[in-house]
């Protein structure tokens, strides 16, 4: 992995972990900062992945991991774009959406883990072939 891929995965896992908030504003946040982490790590494990082709391109390494992705973009773009978002959605019961989007958040989490692992399954057998010529 380069020096400009490991920057793309540490700014990932940044994203990570700011997406666990509570309010309506930190929730919505959340909900785009998950999907950026999912985003920056898929852009490593892909390479030069474009936004509208990220759910695709994730569906050739696995379908349950695309789904998740398109959920976990889809309401980011309602809570980045709509602000009657949690009003049309949810009434306006800021508790219902913490549970919905807790819920997504959990599907991101696993998601991003997914794509790190498939990341660290495809650098193995690079490290080893590196290793078998003496580099």
């Amino acid at each position: 992995m380069d020096a400009k891929e490991k920057s793309r995965l540490e700014l990932a896992k940044m994203l990570r972990e700011l997406a666990d908030n509570s309010s309506e504003a930190a929730i919505r946040s959340s909900l785009s900062r998950s999907y950026y982490a999912i985003y920056h790590a898929a852009y490593v494990l892909l390479g030069n992945v474009s936004h509208d082709e990220l759910v695709d391109e994730l569906g050739k390494v696995d379908w349950g991991l695309a789904d998740s992705v398109k959920t976990i973009r889809r309401l980011r773009m309602q809570a980045d774009y709509d602000p009657h978002f949690v009003l049309r959605e949810f009434s306006g019961d800021i508790a219902l959406f913490r549970l919905e989007a807790r819920k997504q958040l959990e599907q991101g989490l696993l998601a991003y883990e997914r794509i790190l692992a498939e990341i660290a399954a495809r650098e193995t057998p690079r490290e080893e072939a590196r290793n078998d010529l003496g580099c």
